[in-house]
């Protein structure tokens, strides 16, 4: 049943709710309710509130009629609707505005209320300058230059009032003005100072931002352009009413050299086109869209549709204004072309930079063949080779090669010559071109088969084997390695047993079967063979490390890897110490050992003859590492190159990853306007990918950083759809957090019955996921929220709610109940004191400021004395009151936010004792007026 309280609420929570369907589908219930109480003052702020609620959600034709039934109303009874006068002239403006949107609307009627808008300010003894202004729009509309640079003067002229359009607004539109005359420059002066302040109406900084698209592009300003883009685009996106907004932001990527990147912006938003906000807003946003599609050889059907129909709303346009105007500015974007240098668009890659290690020193080559004869035929130096590859010793493999492969082009060479030619030449391919080494390798294998060496043909079939193993083609590769190693164990000397065992045990770690791996290198003891040299010991080392820690024995590892770092220090192997040091790193990590695993990992990157890719790898984990830390300004250069080089890759979730690690390190390196934009690319990255996970890391990311850069409504829509992403029982305490979180908001917002509902929601997954402390907090916080946004009534019952929750609290004795205790009964007080209960309330407070000091949450007691002294003084107790309140006066630090409540409450106490001078030193001290 509808009562004036639920309709006052509906009315209430209209006003709260964010723009779009959600706030609309409020306001038509408050108007259906309140018609069927028969309440007309109700039906007038109904009516008030849908008519802002159409304009901002998407609707403005709703709101012609709504704006018409309460000025009608207004001017029946002056007297019982004038306390609305302001707020009626201000909607004078969004008529003007939407009249013209609507190719129907005759445009005599558009002047008609300009006219009466103008008489109904003059009446009132108000400034012309909102009416000069729309005027002037009008003109902008219909293309009447002369009538459009004259009502800009006497709009410029004119002083501001209170029916003015805020600071923002205001210089969104001179600024518009002056891109139409070409004049730039002056358009980005004149917003400079406006942008560098704070903008708090609904429609900033986004309007401006979006105005200044084209002025920053066409005067080079590309880094502006950028962040313009980025910043006002996440602004408007959510909302079908900016749908014309959008359109400039097609334009200008279109323009910009970015019409692929205008395609998913398109696909975004093409469902719009449905319930587009005005002809006008469906029109332009058509004629971009074509554009996009034109620029960016895509959907050419489409874009034929989209360019007929905005050439035909221009049409409708130009015959209601008895002008070309709209036509010729429609075939204007249509034929649009990119315009100077392409912009970057991507801020993750704009951050990379030329960092030091990306060109590694490589150790010398040169080594000289004394021991060789100078007449040494092709069999001795082949022997020479194996044996040197058989010792890891690359350098003189080099040096033997420059005498072989002259005989590559022999003549009468035996099939074993020439298997043992192909073998090496693949040898020295290992890391080349994979299907020319398995060529190479697979000649040689045939080869050997021919000459009869089965000991060599099996050696290099495991060699293939290996490869594919190591490139993705293990379930293929480990087939070969291991029968050919069970060949060479049978039949192969204790070089090729070796050998053999090495292969398969890097095999079966790149097989997934560390386990494996570590027993079939532990076998490498059996074996008799002659010392190789300290570089293959290491390696097996090496090897057996990683294995180890893939096998999860993990301090096992962490004694190998330093037994191998000590081996290559010995042997002045640096590849090999930065080696250990990495895989010291990697197990550090498993051990969740950050801090050892970034030290191990710098201790690798001090050698300066590490191979450049084990350097970018150990900067790229680095960077994960060091992201989310004091040091993340470290972090940004290695972490935006491994943006850059996975998307080379096209490798598009792992650098989506990325790129939210590199947001993480950008908002802790207190670059919060980077680290959203950067965010925002990964969150259009997650979404495309239908990768919920990481959207979601990226939206609890991105609410942090909204509230960081003073953008709450952007932070709670990320809170919302996070809450709604996060259903079912395992996610409940993760939900609640949420939910808590925009409470929080959306109290400090003061849209406190909004936020008694993200409390109530919040205690609820609490209560799901079996945390009765944090479900209490939120019981308690909703009753505040609901006493300053719902009512008494409604804050009592929450309350009595959190009282029973707090009687089943079973270990009081615990300081965190304890704390939530002593919170809950400091709430309920001021509850009981809001609700006029202030014998109740103090009995409640009494004890609370002891509670908090037994817990040395000193902060708290303050404010817990302060409540109490302020319900002293409602109950007429100055004497008492004064006690209290000088020890909060007196106790609290200076830059405390509850100081000048508390000496303005202490002055009032002054006041009732009649101690007035003391009374009025502090109002002087603390900068309030008595009253």
């Amino acid at each position: 049943m509808s009562t004036p309280q639920k309709v006052e609420l509906l009315i209430r929570q209209t006003w709260e709710a964010p723009f779009g369907p959600g706030q609309i589908a409020l306001a038509e219930e408050a108007i259906t309710q309140a018609d069927l109480l028969g309440d007309d003052e109700l039906r007038f702020d109904a009516r008030m509130a849908a008519t802002n609620a159409y304009q901002h959600g998407g609707e403005p034709a709703k709101g012609f009629v709504t704006f018409s039934w309460c000025l009608a109303q207004h001017d029946r009874d002056p007297g019982r609707f004038g306390h609305h006068e302001h707020l009626l002239l201000w909607y004078f403006k969004y008529m003007v505005n939407s009249l013209t949107d609507f190719p129907e609307v005759p445009l005599a009627r558009t002047y008609a209320v300009l006219d009466d808008m103008q008489r109904r300010f003059q009446a009132g003894g108000h400034s012309l300058q909102a009416v000069h202004k729309h005027r002037w729009m009008v003109a902008m509309h219909v293309g009447d230059a002369a009538t459009r640079d004259e009502y800009y003067e006497r709009w410029q002229s004119a002083p501001r009032d209170p029916n003015s359009d805020c600071e923002g607004c205001d210089p969104t539109d001179q600024a518009w003005h002056l891109t139409e005359l070409g004049s730039y420059e002056e358009a980005i002066a004149l917003t400079a100072p406006v942008l560098a302040g704070r903008l708090t109406c609904a429609e900033q900084p986004q309007a401006i931002l979006t105005q200044l698209l084209l002025p920053y592009l066409r005067t080079g300003r590309l880094s502006e352009a950028r962040s313009a883009h980025h910043a006002a685009y996440r602004a408007l996106r959510g909302n079908p009413a900016n749908l014309m907004a959008i359109g400039d932001h097609l334009r200008f990527l279109a323009i910009s050299g970015n019409a692929d990147h205008g395609l998913e912006v398109l696909r975004r938003h093409l469902s719009w086109l449905d319930r587009a906000p005005s002809p006008y807003a469906e029109m332009w946003f058509c004629a971009c869209a074509a554009l996009v599609l034109r620029l960016a050889d895509g959907d050419a059907k489409l874009g034929s549709e989209l360019t007929a129909r905005a050439t035909a709303l221009a049409e409708r346009f130009d015959t209601r204004n008895g002008t070309t105007f709209q036509s010729a500015k429609v075939a204007d974007c249509l034929a649009g072309e990119a315009e100077g240098e392409k912009l970057a668009l991507s801020l993750s890659a704009q951050l990379v930079t030329a960092s030091p290690g990306t060109h590694i020193k490589k150790a010398n080559m040169s080594v000289t063949l004394d021991d060789v004869p100078a007449d040494a035929d092709l069999d001795l130096l082949l022997d020479l080779s194996e044996e040197a590859l058989w010792r890891d010793d690359s350098p003189r493999v080099e040096a033997l090669w420059a005498r072989v492969e002259v005989w590559q082009e022999a003549e009468g060479l035996t099939p074993l010559q020439r298997a043992r030619l192909a073998d090496l030449t693949g040898m020295r391919l290992h890391d080349g071109d994979s299907a020319e080494l398995i060529r190479i390798w697979g000649e040689a294998r045939d080869l050997y088969g021919v000459a009869g060496d089965e000991v060599r043909e099996q050696r290099t079939r495991g060699r293939i084997g290996l490869h594919l193993c190591r490139h993705g083609e293990a379930e293929r590769g480990l087939v070969d390695v291991r029968e050919t190693t069970e060949f060479l164990l049978v039949h192969g000397s204790a070089k090729d047993k070796a050998g053999a065992l090495r292969r398969l045990g890097v095999a079966l770690l790149h097989a997934g079967d560390p386990v494996e791996a570590v027993s079939t290198l532990d076998r490498l003891n059996e074996v008799p063979e002659e010392d190789p040299g300290p570089r293959v010991k290491l390696q097996a080392l090496m090897i057996k490390a990683q294995a180890l820690g893939a096998a999860g024995q993990v301090n096992a590892a962490l004694e190998t890897a330093e037994q191998l770092i000590a081996g290559a220090r010995e042997a002045d192997e640096p590849e090999l110490i930065g080696l250990g040091e990495f895989i010291l790193g990697q197990n550090h990590l498993l051990l969740e050992d950050a801090q050892s695993a970034v030290q191990a990992y710098e201790r690798a990157l001090a050698h300066d003859d590490l191979p450049s890719d084990l350097v970018r790898e150990v900067k790229e984990r680095r960077g994960m590492l060091l992201a989310g830390t004091g040091r993340a300004a470290e972090a940004i250069d290695d972490l935006a190159s491994l943006v850059a080089r996975l998307v080379a890759e096209r490798q598009q979730d792992e650098a989506d990853y990325a790129r939210f690690q590199l947001a993480v390190a950008l908002f802790n390196a207190d670059r919060a306007n980077d680290a959203a934009e950067v965010a925002e690319e990964a969150l259009y990255g997650a979404d495309r990918a239908v990768n919920q996970a990481l959207a979601d890391q990226v939206r609890h990311l991105l609410a942090a950083v909204y509230q960081r850069l003073d953008e709450p409504q952007q932070a709670l829509a990320h809170l919302d759809q996070l809450a709604q992403n996060l259903n079912g029982f395992d996610n409940a305490a993760h939900r609640a957090g949420v939910l808590e979180q925009a409470g929080d908001l959306l109290f400090d917002l003061d849209k406190d019955s909004a936020a008694a509902q993200r409390f109530e929601s919040a205690a609820a997954a609490y209560g799901v996921a079996g945390a009765p402390l944090d479900r209490l907090r939120a019981l308690r916080r909703q009753a505040v929220a609901s006493m300053f946004g719902l009512g008494p009534q409604a804050a009592q019952e929450v309350l009595a709610t959190a009282d029973d929750a707090a009687a089943q609290i079973e270990d009081t004795a615990d300081p965190h109940a304890r704390y939530e205790l002593a919170w809950l009964a400091l709430d309920g007080a001021r509850v009981l004191a809001g609700s006029g209960e202030p014998d109740a309330a103090l009995g409640r407070v009494r004890t609370v400021p002891h509670q908090f000091r037994s817990l040395e949450a000193f902060g708290e007691a303050f404010l817990a004395d302060l409540t109490m002294g302020e319900i002293m003084l409602t109950l007429g107790q100055p004497e008492d009151a004064e006690k209290v309140l000088r020890g909060v006066v007196g106790g609290l630090p200076r830059d405390a936010g509850a100081l000048p409540r508390a000496a303005y409450a202490l002055a009032h106490a002054l006041l009732q004792l009649e101690r007035v001078d003391e009374a009025r030193q502090l109002a002087e001290q603390f900068g309030f007026e008595l009253d």
